[in-house]
């Protein structure tokens, strides 16, 4: 697995980077974990359900891959699937996310996705009036970022339509 951030928030501001190692996290009240992963393996997973108590289904789906897009609910948390894609050498490239929320984490995880989410994690970051609502928000701000990931491409399909016109 690669871990690309792992932080922990307090009232919209980051505190702390968490290493998984830690196998506990104590948040609570306006705290969430918010962790990055791309392409993480079966026992890494088997570890974040466990820490988190990540719905079977749900872990399995997020490694297995190649889902349909949807939003699945297990009690309090959420598991959804959204799919990406950008241009890559004149072919559209596809990948997919999976974000596993909870009240008081929230972990995204990459699959075949060259989009990295550094710049939309500082983007958030540099609101914090706006993170303090917790995961919920930054659901919205990932999904508004893959969304947006989309018009790049739309657009130059569009140029290339114009062209045999």
């Amino acid at each position: 697995m690669t871990v690309v951030a792992s932080y922990l928030y307090r009232n919209g501001k980051r505190v702390e980077e968490v290493p998984l190692e830690r196998q506990t996290f104590a948040a609570g009240g306006s705290e969430f974990v918010w962790i990055g992963l791309v392409e993480p393996t079966s026992d890494e997973m088997e570890s974040l359900q466990k820490m988190f108590g990540l719905h079977p289904l749900a872990v399995e789906d997020a490694l297995v891959g190649k889902q349909v897009r949807k939003i699945d609910v297990y009690g309090d948390q959420l598991f959804v699937v959204i799919k990406t894609a950008h241009l890559e050498h004149d072919k559209i490239a596809y990948g997919e996310t999976c974000i596993f929320v909870g009240k008081h984490h929230m972990i995204s995880e990459r699959h075949g996705s060259a989009r990295s989410h550094k710049d939309l994690r500082e983007q958030m970051e540099h609101s914090p009036q706006l993170l303090e609502h917790g995961p919920d928000y930054v659901l919205h701000g990932i999904i508004d970022f893959v969304v947006d990931g989309y018009l790049p491409m739309v657009e130059t399909m569009e140029d290339r339509v114009l062209e045999l016109e």
